[in-house]
């Protein structure tokens, strides 16, 4: 059976969005209505405003998994169980709720191969220097770090990982559990899955610049793209309603919402 390319993966966890959230998915819908969107959804959640507002303007489908919060939701990200779901699609665009797609370039980053392409995340605390002790046990920083919250993810090379090295990963909640600290998904895979193996794929960063943004903590003049010059901004952007809400709406004004 060949696998269809792509769906757009829309995580949910209200019954009903909030109003930036909700410009957020109008704008998925628009730009991205040829590929199948599946929403991830709670075991549990009602999920009858999504039904009804997507009513006609895509093909959508609801993928449930029992969890509860980032946390939950995060440690999912990182076992076989869930890419296991969607190994009928050769790759997933996670586009969160605070997530904001400009233009379709879906089969031109999927036609790269890459097992995952993040937003490149511009926040000040995470340049971290390759110290001495770093290079000597080759625990180096990535060239950058990616969000997935709009992110690509090649669907067998994460099941692939998330089987194969269970083990490590499993380890790694352990103690991670015992230090009492966070886990974020796409944190750990980007400076994890590519040391345990050479097979899996990150986009060098002057790529995903072009494919997306999380802007946090970063000098606008610093940035390499420009929210006043359309031609310039990357494929979408993540995190646009908790950071830097009035960097990006004069840029989303021009798409024809009211802010």
């Amino acid at each position: 059976m060949e696998k269809a390319l792509v769906t757009v993966l829309v995580p949910i966890y209200l019954e009903e969005p909030s109003a930036l959230e909700k410009i957020s998915l109008t704008q998925t819908l628009r730009v991205l209505n040829k590929y199948p969107i599946t929403f991830m959804a709670p075991q549990e959640l009602n999920t009858s405003w999504y039904e009804n507002f997507c009513k006609d303007k895509a093909t959508i489908y609801f993928e449930r998994f029992h969890w509860k919060g980032i946390e939950q939701f995060s440690v999912l990200q990182s076992t076989p169980l869930f890419y296991e779901r969607f190994l009928k699609y050769e790759y997933m665009l996670i586009c969160h709720l605070d997530a904001f797609v400009f233009r379709d370039e879906v089969e031109k980053w999927c036609s790269l191969g890459y097992d995952f392409i993040g937003s490149v995340i511009y926040n000040t605390g995470f340049q971290i220097k390759n110290t001495l002790l770093r290079k000597i046990t080759t625990f180096t920083s990535p060239e950058y770090f990616g969000a997935a919250g709009f992110g690509l993810k090649k669907t067998s090379g994460y099941y692939y990982m998330t089987t194969k090295f269970k083990p490590y990963i499993d380890f790694y909640h352990w103690q991670r559990k015992l230090r009492k600290r966070a886990f974020y998904d796409d944190l750990f895979y980007t400076q994890h899955f590519p040391k345990l193996s050479s097979k899996f794929r990150i986009s060098p960063k002057y790529l995903a610049e072009k494919f997306g943004a999380d802007f946090n903590t970063w000098d606008t003049d610093k940035l390499p793209f420009d929210q006043a010059v359309d031609s310039s901004l990357p494929f979408g952007v993540h995190g646009w309603i908790q950071y830097n809400l009035d960097y990006w709406k004069p840029c989303i004004r021009r798409y024809g919402y009211n802010l």
